[in-house]
């Protein structure tokens, strides 16, 4: 074929599309470029796994400022194992190569004139062109324009995934104000409880610290009362009370129950501080030490208990 042939022959016929491989972790492999709108420039970042878009205003596009947004992005989400961009002079210069060859970055380039080998930087500067168009359009703040955007972008399901953006790279939907309408499990859980605690039997315990002197009832087979006393707290309503020398028992207050399930089979009342009258929980109920005068004769007779079985 002569010169002349050549120079005014068909294009060839392109050339079956070749998709990049999908990552099986998100940050696996990123993919940047820049776009322009309204006289301003942006570094589109995008990832191939979550399909997450970072959209950065750059002030210049030379290398120096490119490494301080890459970097300002990489702090947050990580390092990639993978960067693929075009050819342009931010990203073929030395000092980038040096960037990606220190933090351990395989740093891919697509062919030049081919913006196909870089598909997924190319739609994500489209996609963001078109918000800040629609914003400049409508006389909006663009920056504004753009965070809203993305924050929308981010919580929908991706076309080609199926997923959401948020969910696949940080396993979570980001809350928005549509969140409000959704029933929120936790306060309508803490609003029952609530309901029971008011509606719930009992009077108010006198506060016991480590150390005081107390009546426990024994709900072992010999029955009774026996004294001791309060040697630690294991919880808001767990005691460890010593009994005798060798053994310590844990209490546990029934009246702090979640609902329902406080113990509503141990309700046999014994007389406390001041002659109020106390539930006793299993295995045991304390009493502070200023008991009445009932109290004090349930320890004598206990004491007694005790002396007899040993």
């Amino acid at each position: 074929m002569c010169s002349a042939c050549r120079a005014v022959r068909d294009a060839p016929p392109r050339a079956p599309l070749h998709p990049w491989e999908f990552p099986l972790n998100p940050w696996q492999r990123v993919h940047a470029d820049f776009g322009e709108c309204g006289g301003k420039k942006y570094l589109i970042i995008v990832d191939a796994h979550s399909k997450w878009i970072e959209a950065i205003m750059m002030r210049s596009t030379d290398s120096r400022s490119t490494i301080a947004a890459f970097r300002s992005v990489f702090a947050s989400q990580g390092l990639p194992s993978r960067l693929v961009t075009d050819n342009g002079p931010p990203f073929f210069s030395l000092e980038f190569k040096e960037f990606c060859v220190k933090n351990c970055i395989q740093h891919v380039t697509s062919a030049p004139y081919r913006p196909q080998g870089n598909g997924a930087a190319e739609n994500a500067v489209k996609t963001i062109k078109k918000c800040l168009k629609r914003a400049l359009h409508e006389g909006e703040d663009v920056a504004t324009a753009l965070s809203k955007f993305l924050l929308q972008y981010r919580n929908c399901p991706h076309a080609t995934t199926g997923v959401a953006p948020a969910v696949a790279l940080m396993g979570r939907r980001l809350r928005s104000r549509l969140d409000a309408l959704r029933p929120d499990v936790a306060a309508a859980v803490q609003r029952a409880q609530r309901r029971q605690q008011q509606h719930a039997p009992g009077s108010p315990r006198p506060a016991l610290l480590p150390g005081d002197t107390v009546l426990a009832r024994d709900y072992s087979a010999r029955g009774g009362e026996v004294d001791g006393r309060e040697a630690s707290r294991t919880n808001r309503t767990s005691f460890v009370q010593k009994v005798d020398k060798d053994a310590d028992v844990t209490f546990e207050d029934a009246s702090e129950g979640e609902g329902d399930t406080a113990a509503a089979d141990h309700n046999s009342p014994v007389c406390g501080s001041n002659g109020k009258q106390v539930t006793s929980p299993p295995p045991h109920q304390l009493l502070p030490s200023d008991m009445s005068a009932r109290a004090l004769r349930a320890l004598n007779r206990a004491q007694r208990i005790n002396k007899n079985n040993n």
